[in-house]
């Protein structure tokens, strides 16, 4: 029997959450965050979870913190040193303490360490305990852990300020970063970059994929813009709205 699970994604501009049932995502509810401060998205947070209904009527539940704060470690240092020291090493902004979180990779051997804001556990946990909450970068590693890991692929997941860039390559990760964007162009560079850098000639795919309706269009005008280039033309390249969502399944 199919289980009904509750997605949330939350970033410092946004934060949704959706139904998937049987393969089908659903809408609840969304807010755009305003009130920029630790109190003021807890409220936030905790108003969508209000709107989502009765939580007992979910068989899962789960959680993507999108952000760039976030660095990958190999296990065999992880084991070594404090998370909190690591993600200073590659993070140039103060983490408060208290506020570094990890997951644990052991398919690819690393570990995904990041900051992760305390109003986000303190709102979820009181109302949903069974929550698991991860890092958007964690969920998409173990996606690309699935099925055949030989095949080249990249994926970006845009959002509405910032992007993550994933390449696997002959079975092992080669890249994985966050960057700020204004413009698809933006992107299309940083992915010129990543490809050359990687020495990408053969075919592969890439999938770009929307965190909204009206992120959407811009995934759509960068499939455009990477088609007109050499470095692509090998490349099978896919749009997909909010299907990067469905990644969430492999955490519960």
């Amino acid at each position: 029997m199919e289980k009904t699970q509750l997605i949330i994604e939350i970033n410092e501009a946004r934060m949704s959450a959706h139904k998937l049932d049987n393969g089908t995502l659903e809408l609840l509810a969304g807010s755009v965050c305003t009130n920029r401060t630790d109190a003021g998205y807890k409220q936030t947070l905790q108003d969508l979870i209000a709107q989502c209904g009765n939580t007992d009527s979910f068989d899962t539940f789960s959680c993507s913190w999108s952000d760039h704060r976030t660095t990958l470690v190999p296990m065999s240092l992880f084991g070594e040193s404090k998370p909190e020291l690591l993600l200073g090493l590659t993070v140039h902004q103060e983490i408060p303490k208290g506020e570094t979180d990890y997951n644990r990779l052991p398919e690819w051997n690393i570990v995904n360490v990041y900051y992760m804001p305390l109003w986000i556990k303190s709102a979820l946990i009181v109302k949903i305990p069974r929550i698991v909450i991860q890092h958007e970068l964690t969920h998409l590693l173990r996606f690309l852990n699935t099925g055949s890991t030989i095949p080249l692929r990249a994926h970006v997941i845009m959002q509405e300020t910032h992007f993550c860039c994933v390449i696997r390559k002959d079975g092992q990760i080669v890249h994985a970063s966050y960057q700020s964007y204004q413009t698809p162009e933006d992107v299309l560079y940083h992915l010129l970059y990543c490809y050359k850098h990687a020495g990408i000639a053969s075919k592969g795919e890439l999938f770009l994929h929307a965190a909204t309706d009206s992120i959407f269009s811009k995934t759509e005008q960068l499939k455009t813009l990477a088609g007109k280039l050499d470095t692509f033309n090998h490349q099978t390249i896919t749009v997909h709205l909010q299907e990067h969502l469905k990644f969430q399944t492999l955490c519960v």
